[in-house]
């Protein structure tokens, strides 16, 4: 992994948003994205883990595009079972980016990608991507906890209440 000059508090504000953002999510009565701290991104593309939220929180790009009809990258339908090689399921992975490690970049359909959970290490300053902030049984109470012993109480500048 690379070297990391960001600052902490930096960290602590996109734990905390990436908080307010599952919170929103498991209280909205229909929202767009929810929470499941189960599934780094569910295979019917409604639900996410923390580490999904902090991604997109932080303008991640998913790889593949998920619909009623199938899976899509850039708008032409693929086999999400197609042997492409990777680590993880394919509909997990974001478009990489320059700051992300490239030990941690695969190539999947022609493309630089990266698994959720290896850019919310990233966008933490973890160094493991088996972080317990990431583990599927977290409740939101436990990773309100998480967040406040990892990273530090909620910044000024970070709207939203914990709950």
């Amino acid at each position: 992994m690379t070297t990391s000059t960001t600052p902490p508090d930096l960290y602590r504000e996109r734990a905390w948003r990436a908080f307010d953002r599952i919170t929103a999510a498991d209280e909205a009565p229909d929202p767009a994205l929810g929470w499941d701290q189960a599934a780094f991104r569910t295979e019917c593309g409604t639900g996410c883990c923390y580490a999904g939220h902090l991604a997109l929180d932080n303008d991640g790009t998913w790889l593949v595009t998920i619909r009623p009809e199938g899976m899509f990258i850039d708008g032409k339908p693929i086999d999400p079972n197609a042997d492409e090689d990777t680590d993880y399921s394919v509909w997990e992975y974001l478009v990489a980016e320059d700051d992300d490690p490239e030990s941690a970049i695969e190539e999947a359909f022609g493309k630089r990608v990266i698994h959720v959970g290896y850019r919310a290490e990233r966008l933490l300053g973890l160094l493991d991507v088996t972080h317990e902030l990431f583990a599927g049984l977290n409740t939101r109470p436990f990773l309100e906890e998480l967040i406040n012993r990892r990273f530090g109480p909620r910044l000024p500048s970070v709207g939203g209440t914990a709950i």
